[in-house]
């Protein structure tokens, strides 16, 4: 367990304060309002430093589909990646896209947001330049907070926010260091495309970036629900994904040597994929956090390698993370196209949620790293 320095964690705290008290808030209504948050998509140039290439077959779909069904769209920040890019040519490689999302403000709703890597949109001059042809009349938030108004029980807050701020890239607003920023640092990691260790590239830093922003979380008077991004890794609550569908390795290693001393080359052949992923599962584990109570949520990312992404709904009293893979035909079924209900990874009632972090003597409060292997 990653331990978390004091010095930190008061960071952490001040920067979220900070974001929380200059929110505007919106009702939501959780049994009519259908939201889809989605975040860190680091949209580049189409060059093979684009996180969101790979990814951009699955968020169209996923467009495509919250667009037809109805949800409000919040884009929760480092959509585009202007550490290492001018916005110029990331709004035109990504225009059909960009598109896409605005179409969001005439249907269901649109909001966005500025994170660290896409701070230049906290510059209104900066939106109205690049963005607005694209999104008229567009105000890019820092963070928004989501009144839940619940009959006979107090009301709630959900609250939205990139999460990186208290951390030195979010320091760097300062007015010294924000035309450091902007005039040295910047243009510097555009030609070299070196950036500054970030929790997506490193896995302690994310599992102490988690965890410091579930203790915010955690101590907000009258409860509250976080809702952010910037680490990459999806967190919902206690659930913990199912672990890796193959059996026990010791069964596995008697299989295959059933199949070589039979001379089954083609059982043999199936036996072994399955061993060694299972053993591969058991040496390098999937690191996920859990949190009681449930107070804070992360999207994941629309950047990840292999051109899946995740983000979470708040939709029918539910809330959800949800996973939109890049080879649609996961979601298929045979004959009958797309069946998006498989695209729910795990599935929260709101109003328990809403009750859990509202307890102000919660029977437990942890988060806690779990690790996801196969059966020995």
């Amino acid at each position: 367990m990653t331990t978390l320095d004091p010095k930190y964690l008061e960071g952490i705290r001040r920067g979220l304060d900070a974001a929380f008290g200059r929110a505007p808030e919106l009702p939501l209504d959780p049994a009519r309002d259908r939201v889809v948050v989605f975040s860190d998509h680091h949209k580049g140039t189409g060059d093979p430093a684009d996180d969101f290439r790979r990814c951009e077959h699955a968020y169209t779909a996923a467009l495509g589909w919250y667009l037809e069904a109805g949800y409000r769209l919040c884009v929760l920040g480092d959509a585009e990646e202007l550490w290492e890019e001018h916005p110029g040519p990331v709004i035109e490689r990504y225009r059909d896209v960009l598109a896409l999302e605005a179409a969001f403000a005439t249907r269901g709703g649109l909001h966005r947001f500025f994170g660290n890597h896409d701070d230049l949109w906290g510059a209104k001059r900066q939106v109205a330049k690049h963005l607005a042809p694209v999104f008229p009349g567009l105000e890019v938030l820092e963070g928004l907070r989501l009144r839940v108004e619940r009959p006979g029980r107090p009301a709630a807050t959900v609250f939205l926010v990139h999460g990186h701020q208290g951390t030195a890239d979010s320091d760097r607003w300062g007015w010294a260091s924000r035309l450091f920023v902007r005039h040295v640092w910047r243009p510097l990691q555009r030609r070299t495309g070196f950036s500054a260790t970030t929790p997506a590239r490193d896995y302690a830093l994310r599992a102490k970036h988690d965890r410091a922003m579930y203790e915010w979380a955690r101590t907000q008077a009258g409860g509250l629900v976080l809702v952010a991004g910037h680490t990459h890794r999806p967190v919902f609550g206690h659930c913990t994904p199912d672990p890796p569908p193959t059996r026990p390795i010791g069964e596995l290693e008697a299989a295959l040597a059933t199949a070589v001393a039979a001379g089954d080359r083609a059982r043999a052949a199936d036996v072994r994929a399955e061993l060694e992923y299972a053993r591969t599962s058991v040496r390098r584990p999937e690191e996920v956090l859990t949190v009681a109570p449930p107070c804070y949520f992360n999207t994941g990312c629309c950047s990840f390698p292999d051109g899946d992404l995740t983000g979470l709904e708040i939709a029918d009293g539910e809330i959800r993370l949800v996973r939109w893979p890049a080879n649609l035909r996961e979601l298929c079924v045979a004959g009958q196209g797309v069946d998006a209900h498989k695209r729910i990874l795990a599935t929260e009632d709101l109003g328990k949620v809403l009750d859990l972090v509202a307890d102000p003597t919660p029977a437990v409060a942890a988060a806690t790293e779990q690790e996801i292997r196969a059966a020995g």
